[in-house]
C-alpha cells in the first residue's frame, strides 16, 4: 500500500499514503477546503461535489489525496489542465487538515505529485500560483525545482477570504507564480521593452530555455484579439491580450468602464510572442499598468503580466516571500511606485 510513517515534534506518529481521487472522495475534498477556508474559499465551485466529480472525470482537474491507514483523508492536491490553450500542468488547492500540519507531510506528497506529472503527455511546464501570506508553498515548490517568475496582484479581497494564517497588510491578496520546464525548451523570439530585458534574461535563463529577444517597437496594426473574465465577488478582472491591434486602447478602456466598483483591479497577460508587444506595453503603461512578471512556457505563446491597481494600495514589503521572490518583489515594487496616475 506504500504507506510511510511521519513523526511530529511531539513524537506522535501517523501512517499515511498518497493516492488518486475516487468518486466517493468528493466529500473528503470539500471537508479539506472547509477545514482551512470555512465557507470563504474564493473558488466557490469547489463546494459543489458534482463540479468536483465532473472536473475529475474530464481530466481538467484531477485530485490526489493523503490518507491515513484508518482511511481518513488529511490532505489534498489538485492538478489542473486547460488544454489546448494552456499546455502546462498547474498544481492547485494544496491543503492539509490543520490537525496534521506539523508532520511535514507535504514534501513527500509533492514528490508523489511530481511523479504523476512526469507520466502525463505533452506537459510544457509545471505551473503553480501560490499565496503570499505565507511562504510554505514557495519553499516546497523551490525544492521541486520550480522558479520564481512573477506575481498576479490583488486577486482576492482579504475580508471575503478565510484562512488560518496571519494576514498581511493588504486589502487584496496577491499570488506568486513559479514554473518548472518540462517538455518545452525553445520559446522563439520574445518582444520586450528595453527596461525589462535584463529581468527577462534572468528568469528565462533560470528555466534553461532557448529564446531570442527583440526590443524593436513595431506599430499596432489590425484588430486586437482579447479575452476577459471578471470575478464579481473579489472585483478582479483578468484580461488576456493575444494580439495587439490598433483598437487595443479602445477595447481596454471599454473594459475599464464596465468595472468601476471599489477595490476593482485588473491583471493583463500580454502576449510577448506578438511582435507588437513592445508598443502595446508602452500604451498600457499610460493607462496605469505596471510590470509584475512573466508566465513562460505554458502554451504556444509567452506572456508578460501587467497590473492596474486602480485605488487599491499594494504593501509589497508585508508579503511573506522566499529570497528568490523577494528579489523579484523589489524589482516590481519599483515599477508600482513609479506608475502613472490613473484617472478614475
Amino acid at each position: 500500500m506504500n504507506y510511510i510513517y511521519l513523526t511530529n515534534a511531539e513524537g506522535k506518529t501517523i501512517c499515511v499514503r498518497f493516492r488518486a481521487f475516487e468518486p466517493e472522495d468528493a466529500d473528503a475534498v470539500i471537508n479539506c477546503i472547509r477545514d482551512e477556508y470555512g465557507d470563504k474559499y474564493h473558488k466557490r465551485n469547489m463546494y459543489d461535489r458534482n463540479y468536483i466529480l465532473n472536473q475529475n472525470e474530464t481530466g481538467r482537474l484531477k485530485f490526489y489525496l493523503a490518507e491515513l491507514d484508518s482511511g481518513k483523508v488529511i490532505g489534498m492536491i489538485g492538478l489542473q489542465r486547460n488544454l489546448p490553450s494552456d499546455t502546462s500542468c498547474s498544481i492547485v488547492s494544496i491543503i492539509t487538515l490543520r490537525e496534521y500540519r506539523n508532520y511535514h507531510m507535504f514534501w513527500h506528497f509533492a514528490r508523489y505529485i511530481y511523479s504523476r506529472i512526469r507520466k502525463l503527455p505533452n506537459v510544457s511546464a509545471i505551473y503553480c500560483r501560490m499565496v503570499t501570506y505565507h511562504d510554505i508553498t514557495q519553499k516546497l515548490m523551490e525544492r521541486l525545482g520550480l522558479k520564481a517568475c512573477g506575481f498576479v496582484p490583488s486577486l482576492v479581497i482579504a475580508d471575503q477570504f478565510q484562512h488560518s494564517f496571519q494576514r498581511d497588510d493588504n486589502i487584496k491578496n496577491t499570488l506568486a507564480i513559479m514554473i518548472r520546464k518540462m517538455n518545452k525548451h525553445d520559446v522563439g523570439t520574445i518582444y520586450l521593452p528595453a527596461e525589462h530585458v535584463e529581468i527577462a534574461q534572468k528568469i528565462y535563463n533560470s528555466l534553461h530555455l532557448k529564446y531570442g529577444i527583440s526590443t524593436e517597437p513595431i506599430s499596432l496594426s489590425g484588430a486586437s484579439e482579447i479575452s476577459m473574465t471578471n470575478d464579481d465577488i473579489h472585483k478582479s478582472c483578468t484580461i488576456e491580450i493575444l494580439s495587439s491591434g490598433e483598437d487595443l486602447m479602445t477595447k481596454i478602456n471599454d473594459i475599464h468602464s464596465k468595472f468601476t466598483s471599489q477595490y476593482q483591479t485588473f491583471n493583463i497577460f500580454l502576449n510577448i510572442s506578438d511582435k507588437r508587444a513592445v508598443v502595446a506595453y508602452k500604451e498600457l503603461v499610460k493607462l496605469g499598468y505596471f510590470f509584475t512578471g512573466f508566465k513562460p512556457i505554458c502554451g504556444q505563446n509567452e506572456f508578460m503580466i501587467l497590473h492596474n491597481a486602480r485605488n487599491v494600495d499594494i504593501h509589497f514589503d508585508s508579503l511573506k516571500l522566499t529570497k528568490s521572490f523577494a528579489e523579484l518583489k523589489d524589482y516590481v515594487k519599483n515599477f508600482y511606485e513609479s506608475r502613472y496616475e490613473v484617472e478614475t
